[in-house]
Formats: structure tokens, C-alpha cells, sequence
């Protein structure tokens, strides 16, 4: 059973990766904290490591189907590159203490945040919008936009995603298949160079990652191949009541 259920669970959020774009941190770092039992620093290297390896499975795919624009990618890792490494490094060097009480309330607000977003595409209330043309944002927009996500990846690995492509469809014009592309491919880019900074710290459980990519690489596979075929509302229904429930659970279960 220890074997098989990180094995499970590195599928089903692999697959929601591919499918969705998001929701991977949200779901694998309640995971490791609440299930596995990780310390939260280990926790989020773990998950960064996971999600590094499991978002280049899955920005290859986007990238063989022509929905990623690598320009953008650029200019969005300009800004959240240097973000997210000044937002670890502040988390590796935080007292122990506050790592284990303060660490874990942090990260159930965010999945809060996190998963109102979630619900709010679900429920049609935060959606692309229709546009005879594709329309990017300015340079400058993406960079600060990249900026607000790396700073939060780096500090917790949740939402950077999800907040990235929020602001994506609240302020711009950017076709569903193209915003989930963008999304995976920079962020398996975020995610490596995050996770290099937790696993030279030491804050890496990599005989647990092993079991996670079993299970998530032919998630991703599979998502990716569904993406055309499946109801993403009902997907990211129950995707953001999983993550609020996460978020509770840090929040007041300690």
C-alpha cells in the first residue's frame, strides 16, 4: 500500500496536469504533508522535483500539438526565474520553528485562493474570451505576470500556475489550448530551477519521486491526449473542492 499509493497518486495528478494545466502543487504538496507525513520545506522540494520532471513530459506534448509559444514562455521566465529564486531562498532560510507552524498556514491560504479560482472556471465565472484573433500580452505584462507566479512557486510550489493563467484570461484574449501549452511548458522550466535550489539544500525525498513518476508520466500522456474529449468543468469542479478541502485541513488540522 505505501507503494501503490504514491504510484496512484502521482497518476491521477499527472493527468489533471496534462488535461487542465494546473492543479498539480495545489493537489501533490497536501499530499506529501498530509498523507505522507513530509516535513513542508521537503514537501514543497518534493513536489517541485516531481513536477519539474512530470511538466517537461507534458510541455513536449503541448509542443508536438502546437500549442506553445515559446516567445511568451521567455518573457514570462525573465520575471519569474529570478522571482521564484528569491522567494525559495527566503523559505530555506526561515527558522524551523516558523518552517512548523507558520509554513503549513501559509499554504492553506493559497490553496484557498487557489481553489476559488479553480470553481470560478468551473462554474463559467472566470473563462477565456472569444477572439476572432490571438492576442498576447505586452512584454512587460508577461514578465510581471511571470513574477507573481515564480515568487509564489518558489515560496510554496502552489498556484503559480493557476494565478498565472487567471490573470491570462481576466486581462487578455488567449484561446484555451494555447493558455494550458504555455502554462506547462513555463512551468516545467519554473519548477526545474526551483527545485535545483531545494535539492542542493537537501530538502529532496527522491526515492519518493521515483514512485510519483511511475504513476504521473502516463497521467500526463493521457490527460494531454483527453483534452479535447473531456468536460474540464466537472474536472475542475472537483478539482477545487479537493484543493479548498486541502486547504482547510492545513489550516485548522494541525
Amino acid at each position: 500500500m505505501n507503494t501503490l499509493l504514491p504510484i496512484g497518486a502521482g497518476f491521477v495528478i499527472g493527468f489533471l496536469i496534462g488535461l487542465t494545466g494546473m492543479g498539480g502543487g495545489a493537489l501533490m504538496t497536501p499530499f506529501l504533508l498530509i498523507i505522507m507525513k513530509l516535513e513542508p520545506a521537503v514537501a514543497i522540494g518534493t513536489d517541485l522535483a516531481f513536477a519539474a520532471i512530470t511538466k517537461v513530459v507534458g510541455g513536449a506534448q503541448h509542443y508536438r500539438h502546437g500549442n506553445v509559444a515559446l516567445k511568451q514562455v521567455a518573457w514570462m521566465a525573465l520575471g519569474s526565474l529570478p522571482a521564484s529564486f528569491i522567494s525559495a531562498q527566503l523559505v530555506l532560510r526561515l527558522d524551523p520553528f516558523i518552517i512548523r507552524n507558520i509554513l503549513p498556514s501559509i499554504l492553506g491560504l493559497v490553496l484557498l485562493l487557489v481553489g476559488t479560482i479553480i470553481m470560478a472556471q468551473a462554474l463559467n465565472l472566470l473563462q477565456p474570451r472569444p477572439a476572432p484573433v490571438l492576442f498576447w500580452p505586452r512584454p512587460l505584462a508577461m514578465v510581471l505576470i511571470g513574477a507573481a507566479g515564480g515568487f509564489l512557486v518558489g515560496m510554496t510550489s502552489i498556484g503559480g500556475g493557476t494565478i498565472i493563467m487567471a490573470l491570462l484570461m481576466i486581462f487578455f484574449t488567449i484561446p484555451i489550448n494555447y493558455l494550458v501549452g504555455l502554462d506547462i511548458l513555463h512551468g516545467a522550466l519554473l519548477a526545474n530551477v526551483v527545485a535545483l535550489s531545494y535539492a542542493l539544500a537537501g530538502r529532496t525525498e527522491w526515492s519518493l519521486i521515483g514512485l510519483l513518476l511511475i504513476g504521473s508520466i502516463p497521467g500526463v500522456w493521457l490527460g494531454v491526449h483527453s483534452i479535447n474529449h473531456i468536460n474540464r468543468r466537472i474536472i475542475r469542479g472537483v478539482l477545487a473542492v479537493l484543493i479548498i478541502g486541502a486547504g482547510l485541513n492545513l489550516l485548522f488540522n494541525k
